[in-house]
């Protein structure tokens, strides 16, 4: 039987196969399942795209105030100049109330944020139905792969004449990595049946995620250093290395390593998959409420504590730029202690939720963030605060290497099996459906001309939801119990702890 660390060896991943020392830093070091290695190198993968995505924001930001007519200071400048007025002694922009798309250019990223946020709440139901009702599991995944590294094949194009090409990419791209993400994350409850395993595959796979994004940010900041590039040409530098990064670290998981799946269930007669996503869903959440009332509850939570998560880096970049006056370099540098941090933060946090398990650890990183997010603002309001700025960043660091492995081994211990695909299509679901709403409010305050300290305070609002509803999720022990009588029905993957070659026939699926 192959190792991990063979097949990466083989496929010359250096970084990967350097010494069993580096553990748990490598994933190939321990895990014998080759499933696991292919679900960290995706991470990887997706970990560099979303931090390609804040150069590429900060980059919009700019471009979109030149389109609006507005001055910007001579620092971020775009090259070749625009035809706009150019202020070479200012320190910060000076206020402009000029609009593009009837929009103010800081509320663009917001905007667009409300749009995937809305589409993916659309339309996620459809493309679980698809995943759980047909083979098609890996050839989306590897599809929707292929799909963000072209689209950012053309996003290096990043130009004051390609903005609006660009940001209208910037809306599909997002998307499909949701759709990609809905694939990947069907794999992880299949991955094993240890709750201790999960949790530190989770944590082990956050933290090889976040490595990356360290690394990728410090060769980003060097190059745009070393070229003297603004900040449209320090996206460019970005993505001509997420193209590469994000070609080689998708390839090889989809190529060689993730295994095709069977259906999971059969479509029934009269149904199509465009109305099916739906019906399932409806079906799927009564049955969760009655049946699983824990999964239902953690699903509401989900929504609200993903909704505060991911729209905390559009709403972060957008305010950096306009309140604490930081360029494309020093919101990146942000970033990098946020990243920083959240490596080892990720192994802390894993030893803490083995010791007081999941559901208590998951509220406690709930608390966290909102205590932080509350209170920040008022600590960061104006460009003399620029050092507070990076204190919180530690402060947000940790929580990002809390929240996100704790949350999933949380989910992953509580759905009942044989519903993978259509429960983590859910999960996403539930990520996505009000992730619209917090970019909507700070949009809303913004272009009533209310002061962004307020808009940046109102993210922590839905950490306190989210963690008001996982209070009352109930007894944790009773939930994780109903979940293991139904593990039988779970398809692992050949190489899983308590999996086996003959798992993947269909035989053993429900139809």
């Amino acid at each position: 039987e192959k190792s991990a660390c063979f097949a990466s060896q083989k496929f010359l991943i250096p970084a990967m196969a350097i010494s069993k020392a580096l553990c748990p830093c490598t994933p190939c070091c321990k895990w014998k399942n080759m499933e696991v290695t292919a679900w960290a190198l995706d991470s990887s993968a997706r970990g560099a795209m979303v931090i390609s995505g804040i150069f590429l924001g900060v980059a919009l930001l700019r471009t979109a105030k030149v389109a609006a007519g507005c001055t910007l200071c001579l620092d971020d400048t775009l090259d070749p100049l625009p035809p706009v007025g150019v202020n070479a002694t200012c320190t910060e922009d000076p206020p402009c109330d000029g609009k593009v798309y009837g929009f103010k250019p800081s509320s663009l990223l917001a905007v667009m944020g409300t749009v995937v946020g809305l589409l993916a709440a659309i339309t996620m139901p459809i493309i679980g139905a698809v995943i759980d009702h047909t083979n098609l599991r890996w050839k989306i995944g590897a599809i929707t792969a292929f799909l963000l590294v072209a689209i950012n094949v053309v996003q290096t194009s990043i130009s004051q004449a390609t903005w609006s090409l660009v940001a209208f990419l910037q809306i599909a791209a997002p998307y499909i990595y949701l759709v990609h993400c809905v694939v990947q994350y069907a794999y992880l409850p299949e991955l094993t049946n240890d709750k201790n395993v999960l949790s530190d595959i989770t944590a082990q796979c956050n933290m090889w995620q976040f490595m990356t994004q360290v690394f990728y940010i410090m060769i980003v900041v060097a190059a745009t250093g070393a070229t003297g590039a603004d900040a449209i040409g320090s996206a460019r530098i970005s993505q001509i290395l997420l193209v590469i990064w994000s070609g080689v670290f998708f390839y090889i998981p989809w190529a060689e390593m993730f295994q095709e799946r069977p259906a999971l269930h059969s479509v029934p007669e009269g149904e199509s998959l465009l109305t099916l996503g739906f019906r399932r869903l409806k079906k799927t959440v009564a049955e969760m409420r009655s049946d699983f009332n824990s999964v239902f509850r953690m699903l509401i939570a989900v929504s609200f504590a993903e909704a505060g998560a991911n729209a905390f880096t559009t709403i972060a970049v957008t305010y950096c730029d306009e309140v604490m006056g930081m360029t494309s370099t020093e919101t990146s540098l942000l970033i990098l202690v946020c990243l920083v941090t959240a490596v080892p933060a990720s192994l802390l946090f894993a030893r803490l939720t083995r010791y007081i398990g999941a559901h208590k650890s998951y509220m406690l990183s709930l608390v966290w963030w909102g205590v932080v997010t509350l209170v920040a603002p008022f600590f960061m309001s104006g460009p003399e605060h620029k050092a507070n700025t990076y204190l919180f960043g530690v402060l947000w660091g940790m929580g990002f290497g809390w929240i996100y492995p704790t949350q999933r081994a949380l989910y992953c211990l509580i759905i009942p099996g044989g519903q993978e695909s259509e429960l983590m299509g859910i999960y996403i679901f539930a990520g996505q459906i009000l992730v619209w709403l917090p970019p909507a409010i700070f949009t809303l305050l913004n272009e009533a001309d209310v002061s962004m300290k307020w808009g940046l305070a109102s993210d922590a609002c839905f950490f306190f939801v989210a963690l008001a509803v996982t209070y009352v999720m109930g007894d944790f022990e009773i939930a994780q119990m109903k979940a293991k009588e139904t593990l039988g029905k779970r398809v692992m993957g050949a190489q899983a702890d308590g999996g086996d070659e003959e798992a993947v026939n269909l035989s053993n699926v429900e139809g």
